[in-house]
């Protein structure tokens, strides 16, 4: 019904602008302004309509309005737009595949959880995943994986990033350990809703413990690069990349990527690869593990149909 009405004041005379303009789903624009943005609704005034009241889903406000563009223009960039703050949760199950023709029995567990809060301000990102095996009655992997990234969005072109990262894995000399805390800072390229690339200079500092007793730590200097991008028959990439190059020549990287398909609102399957560069005095090594996914999607703040 907004749809319809402010479709037919986008035919009306021209006027003077005022502070706000309330955006359609399909770009409508009343001009007003705001009385409440509370909750789930908006509360809105125009001098047509008067008062009104509409879904925050449905609608969303421009505070400063661009001049309507000319004829053959290219349509304003998405970024003005305003986004309600909201959490979207994904929780997934990995799975594992046998290989070979001699299977010894495994209790297994591999699963994973990430939340996103994204806003006009900001987005902030925290993953958890977890791996468990057993062999024969024997530990075999009781691992860990928890990053947290805070992204400030200074403006439509550049960002401020905060982010600390936390693995443990068991191995046959105990548990190795690593820490990262880093700040980073670059830009915001192709960023539209659902799709993004950031990357810029990162400063931080590197922590690794291994299974035995001796320790690596420092100060460290990198790269930082975050996507969620659209690839084809409706994939989508979601990935994050670190570097940290600290002195003498050590350095630690990490990538985790994941390609992710829909195959109904909430559920999607996907492939998971978890790559893990380590050349530092007291571990080298590098660990590239890969995983089918099953996942559930859902964002709280959806209403039902």
């Amino acid at each position: 019904m907004l749809g319809g009405v402010v479709a037919m004041l986008a035919c009306a005379g021209s006027g003077p602008a005022l502070a706000d303009v309330l955006v359609g789903p399909h770009g409508e624009r009343l001009p007003g302004h705001v009385i409440e943005e509370k909750g789930e609704y908006i509360t809105f005034e125009s001098d047509f309509l008067g008062r009104v009241q509409v879904r925050s889903e449905q609608a969303h406000i421009e505070r400063d309005p661009p001049p309507p563009p000319m004829p053959g223009a290219p349509p304003a960039s998405s970024k003005a737009a305003i986004t309600p703050p909201h959490w979207v949760f994904d929780l997934s199950l990995k799975l594992d595949q046998d290989r070979g023709s001699l299977k010894t029995p495994d209790d297994t567990f591999n699963s994973s959880g990430k939340a996103t809060r994204a806003s006009t301000d900001g987005e902030l990102v925290a993953t958890v995943d977890y791996k468990y095996r057993r062999t024969d009655n024997v530990l075999k992997d009781d691992n860990w994986l928890i990053s947290t990234s805070y992204d400030k969005f200074l403006s439509s072109e550049l960002f401020l990033s905060t982010r600390f990262l936390g693995v443990s894995n068991l191995t046959s000399a105990g548990y190795d350990q690593t820490a990262t805390l880093t700040a980073a800072g670059g830009w915001r390229l192709w960023e539209a809703p659902g799709k993004y690339v950031r990357i810029g200079p990162a400063i931080g500092y590197l922590a690794i413990k291994p299974g035995g007793e001796q320790t690596f730590d420092g100060p460290a200097i990198g790269f930082y690069a975050r996507t969620v991008y659209p690839l084809w028959l409706g994939t989508i990439l979601d990935g994050e990349l670190q570097v940290l190059q600290a002195s003498a020549g050590n350095r630690y990287s990490i990538v985790q990527m994941r390609l992710k398909r829909p195959i109904s609102e909430h559920l999607y399957v996907a492939v998971d690869w978890l790559y893990t560069l380590s050349r530092v005095e007291v571990q080298s090594g590098i660990k590239s593990e890969w995983h089918w996914v099953l996942g559930w999607s859902f964002d709280p703040q959806e209403q039902p149909k």
